[in-house]
């Protein structure tokens, strides 16, 4: 039995492909007197444009009690034709001897030409059991693109930018976000500046107090520790006399560190003051010199008069206007 869209694999037995053969011939014919087709396979559109997605459908009448499965065409069915997804299968109406099973699938080019689709290769099942292998017929489909006719077509060139009106709208947008700018920056500055100030006076250091109110807290200070009353009198000669020379280098402008008592007493003596006052400081560098150097050891009315001594020095010679 052969046709030009059908072909059949043999059964592995004898008797069973001569009973096959007859239940087909039987089948065959009863369907051709009826009028209804048994088998068929076709596109829902044999010609497309590039791109388009049309449908293969096909149409099975099948022994009841069997199943059919059709083999994967996943991916491309020819080298240009894509099948979406696979077939799917659906069994349409069922009656005592025949089932009718509808299979469709989506397919789709995105080359032109002229294909065809192969033959669709289906199985029926019995069960587990392979009964019967179809082979359905090659469908043709074209594949067509927009014609271009290149003897009327012509290149142009890119257009330039047109240059629209510009409106009230525009301008209110760009200027307001242009004062807006503006005004930011003209703030920031602002801030950076009087930050600037604000941390300038809280940096302004203090000014110094006068020489003689320096000397006269220190030499507070050193009566307030009873040095020479706890047997530290070098100690107490030395922090008196770095008093006084602190105040006369302030006060003088004459240079007293790291210099003997007797250059300092020589260039104070250049000074104008009271022979009484200049009197004074040598008293208290003389007996200093000889404690510190000498291994002096000062009287009891030594070292209470030091620092009253040392007091009336600088309250007699300090500037007044200070």
């Amino acid at each position: 039995m052969s046709s030009p869209w059908l072909l059949f694999l043999k059964p592995e037995h004898k008797m069973r492909r001569y009973l096959s053969l007859i239940f087909i011939m039987l089948f065959f014919g009863v369907k051709s007197l009826s009028g209804q087709e048994l088998l068929s396979s076709t596109l829902s559109r044999d010609t497309i444009m590039i791109g388009d997605q049309i449908e293969w459908l096909s149409k099975f009448n099948i022994p009841a009690g069997t199943t059919l499965k059709i083999d994967s065409m996943a991916g491309y069915v020819v080298p240009g034709v894509e099948l979406i997804g696979d077939f799917k299968i659906d069994t349409v109406k069922r009656n005592r001897s025949l089932s009718e099973v509808h299979a469709k699938a989506t397919i789709t080019s995105f080359d032109s030409g002229s294909y065809k689709m192969p033959p669709l290769v289906v199985y029926i099942y019995r069960g587990e059991q392979l009964e019967d292998t179809l082979r359905l017929k090659e469908l043709p489909l074209e594949v067509t693109t927009i014609p271009v006719d290149t003897t009327t077509y012509q290149m142009f060139d890119l257009r330039s930018n047109f240059d629209y009106p510009v409106t009230f709208s525009e301008v209110a947008i760009w200027g307001g976000s242009a004062l807006a700018v503006v005004a930011l920056f003209v703030g920031i500055i602002y801030l950076i500046r009087r930050m600037r100030r604000k941390w300038a006076v809280e940096e302004k250091p203090k000014p110094k107090d006068p020489a003689h109110i320096v000397a006269l807290r220190e030499l507070d200070h050193i009566s307030g520790e009873k040095l020479w009353q706890n047997g530290k009198e070098k100690i107490f000669y030395t922090k008196v006399t770095d008093a006084l020379r602190i105040y006369i280098e302030d006060r003088y402008d004459i240079r007293t560190m790291e210099r003997t008592s007797a250059e300092i007493l020589s260039d104070f003596s250049k000074m104008e003051v009271k022979k009484s006052d200049f009197e004074l400081l040598e008293e208290i560098f003389t007996v200093s010199d000889l404690v510190k150097f000498a291994k002096y050891t000062a009287s009891q009315q030594e070292n209470e008069e030091t620092i009253p001594k040392a007091v009336k020095f600088v309250t007699n010679t300090y500037l007044k206007d200070e």
